[in-house]
C-alpha cells in the first residue's frame, strides 16, 4: 500500500496550537506587566504635574509677597524723602527771605541720621540755586541753573507747571555721582490766578525750589535692593517718575519689561514700577531626586507585581502544588505562620535577618521588631486572634549588620499543607518613608518662611473666621491656637468688624489686591496679643490678596499687616513744622494768616473786636553781639513763655522772626482790654532774665520792649491792613524812647518805618 493513502496524523497540528498556547501563556504576564507599568507611570506623571503646579503656584504666591512688602519699603521710603522736601519747601514758604545760616540750621535736621543717603539740601530761586547744604563737596552746585540743564530741566518745568513735588532721576549730578532729585516748589510771587497774562513758565523767577539730591546707590542699599536672594532678580524702572513707560535706570541682571512679577511704586508726582523675576536655579519647583526614584520604582514594582501576579495564576492554574516554590520566589521577606510559630521562611527573609532558616520557632524569639513598635503588632507576635490585615503595619525591623529599616507587614490566609496559616510579608518601604519624612521636613520649612514674614498675617475666609496665623503673631502667643477658629467680631468691636469684612468680601469679588490703612485701640491689640507700653492706638496698612484655592471649603484672603504708626506720626511732624516757629515752638507768621480769618469772623458774629499787639524788643541786638546766638536764643524762649503765660487759650502768639512778636487776641468787648493787656506784656518783660552762659555761668539780662496795639475791624478789616497800623504805633513808641506802650489811633499815618528798631 502506499504510503500516501494512509490517513494524516493531527499530532503535529495539536503540537503547534499547544505551542501557541504555551507562548501566550508565556507572554501574558509580560504583556499585563507591561500594560501596568506604563499605567502607573502616566499616573504618576499626572501626579507630578499637579504637584508642579502647586509648588510653582506657591512660589509665585512667595514672590509676590516678597516683591509687595520690598515696594512697601521703597515707597515708604521715597515718600518719607518728599515729606521732608515738602517741609523744607514749607519753611522756605513761611521764610522767604531765608538766609545762609538759618537755611544752614534748618536743613541740618532734616539732614541728620541720613548723611549716606542725602548728597545735598539745596534752594533755589527761580532756576538757580542759591542755598546748599552740606557745602563741602558740594560746591559746584551753588549757582547751578536747572532750566538749563539737558537733562534736568525737564522736570525743573514740570514743578513750575503742576506746582506739585516731583521725584527725578537718577541722573549724573553736577557735584559728581548718580543721584535721585526730590523737587517740591513754593510760589512767592504775585497772585497767578489775578494775572491771566502771565502763565507759570513765566513766573519761573517768583519760584522758589527747596531740592534733596539723594545717592542712588546709597538709597538701592537702605530699601534693601542690594541684599536679595541669588535666586531673585530685581529691576526698577520709571526714570523721573514715568512708571512702566520709562526707562529702567535698576537692572543688574538685564531684566526685560515682560518679567513676569511687577509691584507699582507711587509717589507724589509720579510711580516707579518694581519687576521682578527668579533665576533659573530658583528652588522652588524642583521636586526631590527621591521622588523620581520612586516613580522608576513604583512603575518597576508595579510592572513587576502584575507580572508576578500573572505568573502566579498561571502557575495556580496549572498546578497548585508548585504554590510553595512561587512564594519561595517572592523578592520580598516572607513568612509562613502558625499563630506566633514560624512554619516556613523564604531566602529574602533569612538574607534580610543574617539567619539560617528559622522553621518550627517562635517568631517573638528573634526580637527583630524594634521596642516601641511592637505596640502595633498582636501581643508575642501572635496573628492567630489577629484580623489580617491587607493594609499592612509599618514598623522598623532590625537587619543583620543590626541597623533597622522600615518595613510593611502584611498578613493574609492561606492553605498551607492541608491547614490554615499565615503569610506574612515584610515590605521595604525605608526609601518612600524617608521621602515622607522630606515632604514633611519641606512643608515645615514653608511654615517657617511664613511666620518670618515681618508684621502680622492672617487668613480669614469668607465668613470672617481667621483660619491660619503667620509672622509677629505666632511669636507673641506659645502657639497660634488661641487666633484660629476666631471671628474678627469676636476679637474687635462689630463695627469694625465689618468694615474689615466689607475689605475681604471686595479682594475677593474683584479678585484683586488690596490696600486699606486703619488703627486699632489697645483693647483690640490685646486681643490679638500686641504689647502695648504707652496705652496708645497704632496704625496698620493692611495688604489683603485673595487665594486662589479655598480654605476649609471657603474662599479666603491673606491679610498681611504693617505697623505703620512711626510713619504717621513723622508725617504728622511734617505737617507741624509748617506751622510752628521751630526756635520758640509758638505760632509762625503762616499760623497767624490761617488764624486771623476766623477770629476776625468769630468776632463780626460778637459784634466784639480784635486786638493786634505788635511787639519789639528794645536793644536786643547788643545780647546776641556780647553772649552769641545760643544765649540769645534761650532769651527768646524765655520771652515767649513769659507772653504765652499771660493770653486765654483762644489767644494766639506769634514770633514774626528775629526779636518781633505779634499777640492776636479773640474777641473783646472793649478796647481798654487790650491796651491793658499790652500794658500787663511790658511790665512782666521789663523784669530781669536769667540765662545759661557756658556750663556754670548764670548773668541776668535786663530788657525792654515796644509795643504797638491796632483793633479790628477799627484799623482795617485785612491783616496786613492791621498790622501796619500796629507797627507804625510801635514805632511811635521807639521815636518816644522805647519801653512803652501806643495806640494805632494816637499815631497821625505818616513817617516810615526804619529798616532796623534797635
Amino acid at each position: 500500500m502506499d504510503d500516501s493513502t494512509l490517513p494524516r496524523s493531527p499530532e503535529p497540528k495539536q503540537s503547534r496550537l499547544q505551542e501557541e498556547r504555551n507562548w501566550r501563556s508565556r507572554m501574558g504576564p509580560w504583556l499585563a506587566a507591561l500594560v501596568a507599568a506604563v499605567l502607573f507611570a502616566g499616573l504618576f506623571l499626572l501626579i507630578d504635574r499637579a504637584w508642579k503646579a502647586q509648588l510653582t503656584e506657591r512660589k509665585g504666591a512667595a514672590v509676590t509677597t516678597e516683591l509687595a512688602s520690598l515696594g512697601a519699603q521703597v515707597e515708604s521710603q521715597i515718600n518719607g524723602l518728599v515729606h521732608s522736601t515738602i517741609g523744607l519747601a514749607a519753611y522756605a514758604y513761611v521764610h522767604p527771605d531765608l538766609g545762609d545760616t538759618e537755611f544752614e540750621r534748618v536743613a541740618e535736621r532734616l539732614h541728620r541720621g541720613h548723611e549716606d543717603l542725602m548728597i545735598s539740601l539745596t534752594l533755589a530761586r527761580g532756576s538757580v540755586i542759591e542755598l546748599v547744604y552740606p557745602l563741602e563737596g558740594n560746591e559746584a552746585v551753588v549757582g547751578f541753573d536747572i532750566g538749563a540743564h539737558p537733562e534736568q530741566a525737564d522736570s525743573y518745568h514740570r514743578v513750575l507747571q503742576e506746582r506739585e513735588p516731583v521725584v527725578a532721576g537718577p541722573w549724573p549730578l553736577v557735584q559728581g555721582g548718580q543721584g535721585i532729585v526730590i523737587r517740591a516748589p513754593v510760589y512767592t510771587g504775585p497772585d497767578l490766578d489775578n494775572r491771566p497774562e502771565q502763565s507759570a513758565s513765566d513766573a519761573g523767577e517768583h519760584f522758589t525750589i527747596t531740592s534733596i539730591a539723594l545717592d542712588l546707590e546709597a538709597f538701592l542699599e537702605h530699601v534693601g535692593l542690594h541684599d536679595r536672594s541669588e535666586h531673585l532678580h530685581l529691576a526698577l524702572r520709571g526714570q523721573d517718575g514715568a512708571g512702566e513707560v520709562g526707562p529702567f535706570f535698576h537692572n543688574p541682571d538685564a531684566l526685560d519689561a515682560t518679567a513676569p512679577y511687577a509691584h507699582r511704586i507711587r509717589f507724589p508726582g509720579g510711580e516707579w514700577q518694581l519687576l521682578a523675576d527668579v533665576g533659573p536655579t530658583h528652588p522652588g519647583t524642583d521636586r526631590p531626586v527621591a521622588w523620581w526614584a520612586l516613580g522608576i520604582v513604583g512603575a518597576l514594582a508595579v510592572g513587576g507585581y502584575t507580572y508576578r501576579v500573572g505568573t502566579g495564576l498561571r502557575q495556580r492554574r496549572r498546578e497548585l502544588d508548585r504554590y510553595r516554590g512561587l512564594v519561595n520566589r517572592l523578592a520580598d521577606p516572607t513568612l509562613v505562620v502558625s499563630g506566633r510559630r514560624i512554619l516556613w521562611a523564604n531566602p529574602a527573609f533569612t538574607r534580610m535577618l543574617g539567619y539560617q532558616r528559622s522553621i518550627d520557632m517562635d517568631l517573638d524569639h528573634l526580637n527583630m521588631v524594634h521596642p516601641d513598635d511592637l505596640d502595633q503588632l498582636p501581643p508575642h507576635l501572635d496573628f492567630t486572634e489577629m484580623n489580617p490585615d491587607t493594609l499592612g503595619r509599618e514598623v522598623r525591623i532590625r537587619q543583620a549588620d543590626g541597623d533597622y529599616r522600615y518595613f510593611l507587614l502584611r498578613w493574609v490566609p492561606v492553605e498551607w499543607e492541608q491547614g490554615h496559616a499565615l503569610l506574612v510579608t515584610f515590605l521595604d518601604v525605608h526609601e518612600n518613608r524617608l521621602l515622607f519624612e522630606a515632604l514633611a521636613a519641606a512643608r515645615d520649612l514653608q511654615d517657617a518662611m511664613f511666620e518670618a514674614v515681618p508684621g502680622d498675617a492672617l487668613v480669614i475666609d469668607s465668613e470672617g473666621t481667621i483660619r491660619r496665623v503667620f509672622g509677629d503673631t505666632c511669636r507673641r502667643f506659645a502657639s497660634c491656637e488661641p487666633l484660629i477658629g476666631k471671628r474678627l467680631d469676636q476679637l474687635m468691636p462689630s463695627s469694625l468688624a465689618a468694615r474689615f469684612l466689607a475689605v475681604v468680601h471686595r479682594a475677593l469679588e474683584e479678585d484683586t489686591f488690596q490696600t486699606h490703612d486703619y488703627y486699632l485701640e489697645t483693647d483690640v491689640l490685646k486681643n490679638f496679643g500686641v504689647p502695648v507700653h504707652d496705652g496708645r492706638a497704632r496704625w496698620y496698612e493692611g495688604r489683603i490678596r485673595p487665594l486662589a484655592c479655598s480654605v476649609s471649603g471657603r474662599p479666603a484672603v491673606v491679610w498681611h499687616a504693617l505697623d505703620v504708626t512711626e510713619r504717621r506720626e513723622l508725617e504728622l511732624r511734617l505737617k507741624t513744622m509748617a506751622w510752628e516757629d521751630p526756635l520758640t515752638g509758638m505760632a509762625n507768621r503762616a499760623a497767624l494768616d490761617r488764624a486771623f480769618p476766623r477770629l476776625a469772623a468769630r468776632a463780626d458774629r460778637q459784634r466784639g473786636r480784635l486786638a493786634l499787639l505788635f511787639i519789639d524788643l528794645d536793644r536786643f541786638k547788643p545780647v546776641n553781639d556780647r553772649f552769641g546766638h545760643a544765649v540769645g536764643d534761650q532769651l527768646l524762649r524765655q520771652i515767649a513763655g513769659r507772653l504765652k503765660s499771660h493770653l486765654r487759650p483762644d489767644d494766639v502768639l506769634v514770633r514774626l522772626g528775629g526779636d518781633e512778636f505779634i499777640v492776636l487776641t479773640a474777641p473783646l468787648d472793649e478796647r481798654d482790654e487790650g491796651q491793658h493787656l499790652a500794658e500787663r506784656l511790658r511790665q512782666d518783660l521789663d523784669k530781669p532774665f536769667h540765662v545759661q552762659i557756658g556750663d556754670t555761668e548764670v548773668a541776668e539780662l535786663q530788657i525792654s520792649s515796644s509795643i504797638g496795639v491796632a483793633f479790628y475791624p477799627d484799623a482795617g478789616q485785612q491783616l496786613p491792613e492791621v498790622m501796619v497800623a500796629a507797627d507804625r504805633a510801635m514805632y511811635q513808641v521807639k521815636t518816644r524812647g522805647r519801653n512803652g506802650v501806643a495806640l494805632a489811633d494816637e499815631v497821625p499815618p505818616a513817617g516810615a518805618r526804619p529798616a532796623n528798631h534797635g
